[in-house]
Order: structure tokens, then sequence, then C-alpha cells
């Protein structure tokens, strides 16, 4: 089944234009001038191999247009008389103009790449931002595949279509500038080769049409294929275990044999433009220049010029028709990421990211957290309200640890969330002391909250930077102290450099249960009055858990700590028990 058109070609070139323009607003000018500047000095090397070939040919036949007269006269005035000498004059001139031209196509291309990056950038850092801006509830309705598609499959097609467009520019430009001195040798000559510039251009235009289907359906291939390696990535461990590596392979084949056929497609559609604009361009060059021999009578030197513009324009134009296809076959892939950040801001909602927020309402650590009737809910596919979880009435007293406990699916993540305040609460109140978890109070709110996932999140960068993500500034005294805390003190001195040992991919050679003491750690050196344990201690083996445990709950102080976990040795640590069951919050053991 073929995708629908996200949107017709040219609406999509618009919307990119606008979106270039409102980038790159005071520089296009600038940008523009040199391209154009660079044509020019292109169109003036042709026009004034004219004279050089004038006066070669003027020795046997003794013709002349009016250009070489002229400048052969003006030498004259400049006692320069001999053919020998006007031809060094003539051809220190030329040199002087393509130093020139080097210099101007030097600037041109320096300014083209920093437009068509930096749009890209800008475009990337853009998106990144609208994600990670938006609320956790927001960025939980969409696919992992489908925001990665966008940053990664997405932006490269983009670039490629940046890219086309500067050639793009660049080649028009060019062809007017080789067009404007065709019609300088022969204006008749020059409206024939306009008028098949412009035929050609027109049959382009219209085989776009194809190249954007084509570019539509491999947008919607792409993210298929990027849900199939999020899978892949997810499911390898079960398939290991399964022994059903075939499966998933074969799966992910079928989804990328789709892609290819797609990117196949357009190659050979881009072959067959390519050998009908030269087959084209020959048959053009041919008449032009048994025309202007035959029929114009234009002189040796001048059908030597008109036959170096015909062989300069051929592949310019060649180059022109073929990125006019890769641009309408790349561009769903900027309509796709702009749909996306449409979709991420309405789920995020005017009304709300205008809200104005403050840090200025953090709350006491002194004061017990307390939900009243609160509860979580998303919107249903009817069109309702689920509600993932409510809460009656419950207090955690500060200096405190509560174990939470309950099936899977439960709603134990969604309670600890809301909590954590990356859900607000739909109904009820979640507050402490004065202050009411809103989405004017959230971000300070959230100042007082540090949070473990049973995920490990690590970096790429040494255990120092890690252990001070994302603005900490302690000194390594402390980092050891909570290091030791958990237990990970002689795993970081056992690496070779400490400290400064650098954790490549995510501490991915660490186990799973290194990696959940590291941001363990890490939580609790973060100055928080509330600390959030989501399944944070499931890959510990039970003893050292229990350690761990014990040992947070003898140094809590103040602290309220949540705790999630199916772990009898956490139950058996806490201060208080409250179980999920069926998004009920109850309370199995009070404080």
């Amino acid at each position: 089944m073929q995708p629908p058109e996200l949107e017709p070609p040219l609406a999509s070139l618009r919307a990119l234009l606008r979106a270039i323009f409102a980038f790159a607003r005071g520089s296009i000018a600038s940008t523009l001038a040199i391209i154009l500047l660079a044509a020019l000095l292109e169109g003036a090397g042709l026009v004034l191999l004219l004279p050089v070939a004038e006066t070669l040919f003027a020795q046997e036949t003794g013709t002349q247009s009016g250009l070489t007269g002229t400048l052969r006269a003006m030498l004259e005035g400049w006692n320069v008389t001999s053919v020998t000498a006007q031809l060094a004059v003539m051809g220190a001139g030329f040199l002087l103009l393509v130093a020139l031209r080097a210099a101007v196509l030097l600037k041109r291309d320096v300014l083209m790449m920093r437009l068509s990056q930096g749009f890209v950038d800008h475009t990337r850092r853009s998106f990144f931002t609208l994600l990670a801006q938006a609320d956790w509830p927001v960025i939980k309705r969409f696919r992992k595949a489908q925001l990665l598609n966008a940053m990664t499959t997405n932006i490269a097609r983009l670039a490629a279509t940046m890219s086309a467009l500067s050639r793009g520019l660049i080649t028009v430009a060019m062809a007017l500038a080789y067009l404007v001195a065709a019609f300088f040798v022969s204006a008749l000559l020059g409206a024939v080769l306009l008028g098949l510039t412009a035929f050609g251009l027109v049959s382009a235009i219209i085989w776009t049409r194809r190249s954007h289907r084509l570019g539509t359906q491999l947008t919607s291939a792409n993210r298929g294929v990027m849900q199939e390696t999020t899978r892949f990535l997810d499911g390898m461990k079960a398939a290991k275990a399964a022994r059903a590596e075939a499966a998933l392979t074969q799966r992910f084949d079928a989804r990328i044999a789709e892609s290819r056929a797609l990117a196949v497609e357009f190659v050979e559609q881009q072959g067959r433009l390519r050998n009908a604009v030269q087959l084209g361009a020959s048959v053009a060059a041919l008449l032009t220049l048994l025309v202007g021999y035959g029929l114009v009578g234009l002189s040796g030197g001048e059908l030597l010029v008109m036959a170096a513009i015909v062989l300069r324009l051929s592949p310019n134009l060649i180059a022109t028709f073929g990125g006019l296809q890769t641009i309408a076959h790349a561009l769903p892939a900027f309509t796709s990421i702009r749909e996306t950040e449409a979709a991420l801001r309405a789920a995020q909602g005017e009304a709300e990211r205008d809200t104005p927020v403050t840090l200025a309402h953090i709350p006491s650590p002194d004061a017990p957290l307390i939900l009243r009737e609160a509860s979580v809910s998303v919107p249903g596919e009817d069109g309702g309200e689920t509600v993932l979880v409510h809460c009656a009435q419950i207090a955690f007293a500060p200096g405190t640890l509560t174990h939470i406990s309950g099936p899977s699916g439960a709603g134990k993540s969604t309670l600890v969330e809301l909590v954590a305040g990356l859900h607000l609460p739909a109904s009820g109140s979640v507050s402490r002391g004065a202050v009411e978890l809103t989405a004017q109070t959230r971000r300070g709110w959230q100042q007082a909250v540090s949070f473990a996932p049973q995920e490990p999140f690590l970096f790429d960068d040494s255990v120092r930077a890690n252990m001070l993500w994302p603005d900490l500034a302690v000194d390594d005294a402390a980092i050891w102290q909570v290091l030791e805390q958990c237990e990970a003190a002689e795993l970081v001195r056992g690496l070779p450099k400490g400290l400064d040992h650098e954790l490549l991919d995510g501490g991915a050679r660490l186990s799973g249960g290194e990696r959940q003491r590291l941001c363990l750690a890490r939580a609790l050196l973060r100055p928080a009055s509330l600390l959030v344990l989501d399944e944070a201690t499931s890959a510990m083996d039970p003893e050292l858990e229990r350690r761990i445990i014990s040992g947070l709950r003898e140094s809590i102080g103040q602290r309220i700590v949540l705790l999630v976990s199916h772990s009898l040795n956490a139950a058996g640590c806490a201060d208080q028990a409250i179980r999920v069951s069926g998004g009920v919050v109850e309370t199995a053991r009070p404080a």
C-alpha cells in the first residue's frame, strides 16, 4: 500500500524556502550577490574569448565583430599595434579575470556551505530543543523510532536537499550567464538556446512530481526501517535466548528491501532523465553550430565561442534538471520533520507552553509530601480520558523511605513520575507545604527532586563528568562518598584512570548492576530533598541491594525517598509501604 503524498512538491518547496529565508534573512542578499557575480565573471570570461579567437581568425579572413574591432582599436591607441602584443594583452586580461573569478568562487562556496549546513544544524537543533522542552507525557505519545527517524534519517535527507538547492542556485546562475553570452554572440542562436532550455526546464518540473512521490514513499519506508531497527536492538537479547535471530533478521530485511527498491527506482529515473538531457543537448549543440555556420553566417571565432558556450551549458543543464529531481525527492523528509514538530507542539498545547514558570517555588525540605485525590490521565482512543493512576490521600514524611510495589503495568512508575513533576495531576493535588505542583511551579518543584530510573543513563564521558551531570559543582571527596555508599568506589578505583576514566558507549562494558550503582550515586550526589528510585536497583544481586538500601535508610537525613521495587529487601527497610493495583494506590503499611 502506497502512502499518500505529504503535500505537493511546490508547496513543500515554498515551505522550505520560507524556513531558509527566516533562518538566513540577514545573509541571503549578500550570498545571492556573490552567486550572481561569479556567474557574471563566468559569462565575461566566455565573451572575452571572442576577441582572442577573432584576432587569430582575422589573420586569414579579416572579419571581426564589433567587440573585437573596438578592443583592437583601443589597444592601437595605446601603441599596442602588433597582433602578438595585442594577443598578449588580451591573454593577460583573461588571466586576471580567471584569478578574480577563482577568488569569487571560493567566497561563494564558503557562503553557500555556511548557509546550507547552518540551516541543517538549525533545524536539527530546533527539533532537539523542542523535544527536550516537551513534557514527559507528550514525549511518551510518540514512538521512539519516529523521533529517531526525524533526528537522523530525515535530517540527513534535508542536508541532501540543501546541497542540491545550493548547487541548483549556482547552476541556474551559470546557465543564465551562458545564455547571456550566447545572445552576445548571436541573438538568434541565443533565442534558440533559451527556448530549448525553457522546454527542458518545464519537462524537468513536470518530472519532479514522480520524484516527489518516490521521496514520499521512501520517507515512509525509512520510518519503517527505523522502527524495525529499534525493535531489533530492543529484542536482541530475547531473540538470542530463543534462537530466533533469523526471524528477527527476516523482518529487518523486508523493511530495508523496500527502502532499497525505492532508492534504486529513483536512481534509474535520474539516469533516464540524464540520458534524455544529454541526447537533447547533443542534438541542440549540433543544430546550433550548423545553423550558426549555414544560416547565420557566424565567423570562425564566433563559432568557436558558441561551441564553448554550448559545451558548458549542456552539463550545467544536466546538473540543474537532476538537482530539481533530488530536491523534489528529498523534500518529503523536511515536510515530515515539520509535521512531527507540529504534532509535538500540538500535544504540548499552546496554553501550557505559554504558562509562566519560575524557580522561586521550591518546596520546603521540612514539609511532608501530600497527595490528595491526585490522578494522572491520558487521552483515550475514544476521545475521553484514561486514568492511569489515582491516589485518594497519602502523605510522605521527611526522613522516611517508602516502598512502592505492585504488578507490572499497575501504575507504579506513573505514580512516582507524578511525584517527580514529570506529570501534572489531572485532578486533585500534589503538594509540599505551601507549594502545590502546577504548570507554574513545576520547574521549581523539580529543583528539589533527584530521579534514578531503571535503565541506567550514562554519557560517553569520564566517570567524574557523569557524576556531576548536569551542573553540579562538588569536590572529589563528595563523589567518593556517594560511590562508597553505593558500593561503587572499588569499581571506579579499578578503572585505569579512576574518576577520569572514559565510559564508552554509555558504559556498555560495565554490567547492568554496575551502571545502576553509578547512576544511583549520581542521584544521591544531587542536593535534593526528594529522591525517587524507579526500579533503580533491579539489576543488582539481592545481597548487594540489601546492603545499599540499608545504608541509604541509615543516611537518609530529612530526605523523602520513594523506592519502586519488587524486592523484599526493599520492603524490609521501608518505613512505609504502599501498593499500586489497577491504577489505584493503597497503603499497605503506614509510616
